[in-house]
């Protein structure tokens, strides 16, 4: 089913507003200083919850249009992520989260604006893939050097490729 003008405007009014306020979120938490901001975190994975749902929603509704599904994917690793840094409780790795979170959503963004034009998204989609993974191994490097220690960290490996896979990105 091809889609028209309307669904895609439709889509990226609220993708849109949604990653906004996430963009939001994540710069107070770029900015955040003194105790442990759990709330913001909690917030964050909650308007994380929202894109998801209505990437998810479109995705239903149009089960050809593949991106919708790609979208919700990133929600849904926005989301994970964000409930995993309120249960880590370690202040050093809110900025860390809040660096990989926001690099997330502007690929969301892009995707987001250029849902209907399949030669844009295929050239963004090849181009993320290896971004996302080198951020997600960045990201679980950091995880595990400052939760665990650098002595832990070979035996604390973070399948990243795993993650991936479990997301429907292929992996070399």
């Amino acid at each position: 089913m091809q889609l028209d003008n309307e669904i895609i405007e439709s889509f990226q009014e609220e993708a849109n507003q949604i990653i906004g306020e996430l963009k939001v979120v994540v710069e107070k938490l770029e900015d955040h200083s003194g105790s442990f901001p759990k709330e913001l975190l909690e917030d964050f994975a909650n308007k994380a919850d929202r894109i998801m749902g209505t990437a998810n929603t479109f995705s239903t509704m149009y089960p050809d249009h593949k991106i919708f599904s790609q979208i919700g994917k990133f929600g849904e690793l926005c989301k994970a992520t964000g409930y995993k840094a309120t249960t880590l409780n370690h202040q050093g790795l809110v900025p860390i989260f809040a660096a990989f979170w926001a690099d997330t959503l502007d690929i969301m963004e892009e995707l987001c604006n250029n849902v209907g034009d399949d030669g844009k998204i295929k050239d963004l989609t090849k181009g993320y893939i290896p971004v996302l993974q080198k951020r997600l191994t960045w990201l679980a490097h950091q995880i595990v050097s400052l939760t665990k220690g650098g002595a832990a960290e070979s035996e604390s490996k973070i399948n990243v490729d795993g993650i991936l896979r479990r997301m429907g990105i292929e992996v070399d």
